[in-house]
């Protein structure tokens, strides 16, 4: 399986959560506890919340400034701010929303973006409904968010809905990205759907998921 030698495990962990109060410090557990010992000193938690900082103290703390700590901050704000305390040459952004990862999961991904020579990769899950069905809402009429004239469904080009479940880049390559963490060469890593808790009722359905699987 792919060794992680070259990588930065970065945990961004905001404290401010409009969807759930103190969200990260619920949820950091979940991701701290499926990476092994040997890759420790790896890991990054990057947070202004002072209770983080020091119950995993343990870990390398980058204390994030009140400019990229806001909810109007971008994830490439962050990281333009890290960029110099980074010492490994490719990053692996574990966002804590997504409880259901696992360990395997991070060496699969990281296996597909060396196959691929990527230089950035982000994940990608099948969506419910194209966006060639989908109209913008203008009162009571619409007007379509893809133009097209296509009525088959068939005929649709196959789309996908980008997902941070594991993400990864090289570390020059972030000036490159835009704020969402992608450019036009960014490769993406196919997922099956998986709980992204945002709001109190995601983490109560996987809370319990988790309980009918002990």
């Amino acid at each position: 399986m792919t060794a992680l030698d070259d990588y930065c495990l970065v945990l961004p962990a905001r404290k401010g959560s409009k969807g759930i109060p103190y969200k990260n410090r619920k949820l950091i557990d979940y991701t701290l506890s499926i990476l092994p010992e040997k890759i420790s000193k790896q890991v990054v938690i990057a947070t202004d919340d002072e209770y983080l900082i020091e119950k995993y103290s343990y870990y390398r703390i980058f204390k994030r400034s009140k400019q990229v700590s806001s909810d109007k901050a971008s994830t490439k704000s962050l990281f333009l701010e890290m960029y110099d305390h980074i010492d490994f040459n490719n990053i692996i952004m574990l966002y804590l929303t997504y409880p259901e990862r696992t360990y395997k999961d991070i060496l699969l991904a990281v296996q597909f973006y060396e196959k691929q020579k990527a230089k950035s990769m982000l994940c990608s899950k099948k969506i419910n409904s194209s966006p060639y069905l989908m109209m913008y809402k203008n009162g009571i009429k619409g007007s379509q968010v893809i133009e097209h004239n296509l009525h088959r469904r068939q005929d649709y080009p196959e789309c996908f809905e980008i997902s941070h479940f594991i993400s990864i880049f090289n570390k020059n390559e972030i000036v490159d990205l835009n704020n969402n963490m992608y450019n036009k060469d960014t490769i993406f890593y196919p997922i099956e759907n998986t709980i992204d808790v945002d709001i109190s009722t995601d983490l109560e359905m996987f809370n319990e998921k988790n309980k009918d699987n002990s």
